[in-house]
């Protein structure tokens, strides 16, 4: 597996992100951890705050960004599932891997204090080529 480089500013994505990585066969890791004063917090809800879906689901796409380019554009989200609630400073670990069957296809799965929190399918598509995994 290939680290990147790259970290979320948080100020701007209201979260961090490290522990990039890509393998030879596009499998995306990384570790994510959304602070107590992240925006994502605002309204949802103050007294007590979790992750919301939406910035899940974002915090997934941007990953994909940064790993595998710019010119990768969001078609959709499928058979998403929100299995625990994830509160502030609590470390997530996300894997996305290619779909069996499905070009242009990836499974994701988001893991917080080793239980699952969250599965899904995100539909993408490339405007230009992939860039592959740095050496």
């Amino acid at each position: 597996m290939t680290p990147s480089v790259d970290m979320a500013d948080l100020s701007v994505s209201g979260y961090e992100l490290s522990e990039i990585s890509m393998s030879e066969e596009s499998v995306i890791t990384a570790q994510f951890i959304v602070g107590p004063d992240s925006p994502w917090f605002d309204g949802h809800f103050p007294d007590n705050p979790i992750v919301p879906g939406i910035a899940q689901m974002s915090m997934i796409f941007d990953l994909m960004q940064r790993t595998m380019g710019p010119d990768l554009k969001l078609e959709g989200f499928k058979r998403v599932r929100f299995k625990q609630l994830i509160r502030p400073d609590t470390p997530i670990s996300v894997l996305i891997k290619p779909a069996k069957k499905t070009p242009n296809r990836f499974e994701y799965q988001l893991t917080a204090d080793r239980k699952i929190v969250c599965t899904g399918f995100i539909d993408i598509r490339i405007d230009q080529a992939v860039r592959p995994p740095e050496s």
